[in-house]
């Protein structure tokens, strides 16, 4: 009688969250899970590219975190392999995303053994609690997408296709916005799905030129985006691979439009972006204000002002090559040396998948916004007591100083 009444409530939960044929019952679970991002204060949107579909996962009430505190877990690698009875180098990282009410860290990895691709979503505090979330015992929906990359299209041999079948997400007003690879005419495609799930979606075909490479390109999807307000229009911040900086409006995002982005910076070659984070931080002045913080696989991470983004969406937009320089919108390069993931944690810090460049382990570490640096990471001038400050570093006097009062940031510098 127990077990009728269990799966009674998961079936009314799926029905009470779209219709039947988005609807799933706990025990769906993805084939991959890659990309993360929460949704209102208990909805987790799981990515599953190989499977071409998307996971909603409703969590359970969570009490709300007491006080800002840094992530501090070096070594974090070895300890989830620890947990999941398997050796560090097995397991690929993919994302990490913040619980908007407890500030848990989720992350999401695959186990890589005998051929086989085992997805895992990890759940981590401050303290260095990691468990292992059991999605089969979640209530979920699902919204299966079409025209999605197969694996049957092989990138340098042996990476499929499929694997940027969904390449970022990101919630705004009830719209899940999805881009991906698919198998269309343009295969850079970027889709608007209204939440809760129905039966409705959104898919764009998205054109950008491309300055390093000198043409309009409609192949290669976007990498990392997030979605801001510029100047009152809702507008994709987009990077791609190589790495020009798009803008994209969402009014123009119709059921198979053919959308032109407009590109506004070159952010260099040879290079994936890996992240956009959207924040708001002190500035030089001690005011407020918004910034994107592009996180880069080969390069150090780009501070951008959202003011001069909107400046530069203003403007007509790059249009002449530019091979081995910058150009466009004003950046500010960031020593993120590392950095796989990230994720805007509080008012205080972001929260990274961090390579350990000593150890080769992945940690499990805040950084200060305003910052940008942990004080553990190297030894330099300011740690010697008689080291003058230049009016111009008045804000790093600022920040030592914090130590001495801040016992959430005083673990970052062990």
């Amino acid at each position: 009688m127990k077990k009728l009444n269990v799966l009674a409530l998961n079936v009314i939960a799926a029905l009470s969250f779209g219709t039947a044929s988005q609807a799933a019952i706990a025990g769906a679970q993805p084939v991959s899970a890659t990309i993360l991002e929460f949704a209102e204060k208990n909805t987790l949107f799981v990515a599953d590219s190989d499977g071409g579909q998307i996971f909603a996962y409703t969590l359970p009430d969570v009490k709300p975190a007491k006080t800002s505190m840094s992530y501090n877990l070096e070594g974090a690698g070895t300890k989830i392999a620890k947990l999941l009875g398997v050796d560090s180098h097995l397991l690929h990282y993919h994302d990490i995303a913040i619980h908007p009410v407890s500030k848990e860290a989720y992350i999401s990895l695959s186990i890589q053994q005998k051929g086989k691709r085992t997805p895992v979503i990890i759940r981590a505090n401050q303290a260095g609690v990691i468990t292992r979330v059991d999605l089969r015992s979640l209530p979920n929906t699902v919204k299966k997408l079409t025209k999605t990359a197969t694996d049957g299209v092989k990138f340098w041999r042996d990476i499929p296709a499929s694997t940027l079948g969904i390449t970022d997400l990101d919630y705004v007003n009830g719209s899940l916005y999805v881009s991906s690879l698919s198998t269309g005419e343009f295969s850079s495609t970027l889709r608007k799905i209204p939440y809760p799930f129905d039966k409705s979606l959104t898919t764009s075909h998205v054109e950008i030129y491309h300055t390093v490479h000198n043409q309009t390109e409609t192949r290669a999807p976007i990498r990392a985006m997030t979605v801001l307000d510029l100047d009152g229009e809702e507008t994709v911040v987009a990077a791609y691979t190589c790495t020009p900086l798009v803008t994209i409006p969402t009014s123009k995002l119709n059921d198979g439009a053919h959308v032109k982005g407009k590109t506004i910076a070159e952010l260099g070659y040879g290079n994936t972006p890996l992240d956009v984070v959207h924040f708001t931080a002190q500035n030089e002045q001690q005011k407020m204000e918004d910034y994107v913080l592009v996180f880069h696989k080969e390069r150090s991470a780009d501070l951008i002002r959202v003011a001069d983004i909107v400046n530069a969406n203003k403007q007509q937009g790059l249009s002449a090559p530019e091979m081995w320089a910058k150009a466009g919108v004003a950046t500010r390069p960031v020593p993120l040396a590392g950095v796989l993931q990230a994720a805007d944690q509080d008012e205080q810090f972001i929260a990274t998948l961090k390579r350990n460049l000593v150890t080769g382990d992945m940690d499990l570490v805040s950084f200060r916004k305003g910052a940008y640096f942990r004080l553990n990471d190297f030894i330099s001038e300011y740690n010697f007591s008689n080291y003058k400050y230049i009016p111009e570093q008045e804000m790093f006097r600022n920040f030592q100083n914090l130590l001495k009062t801040d016992a959430g940031y005083s673990d970052l510098v062990r």
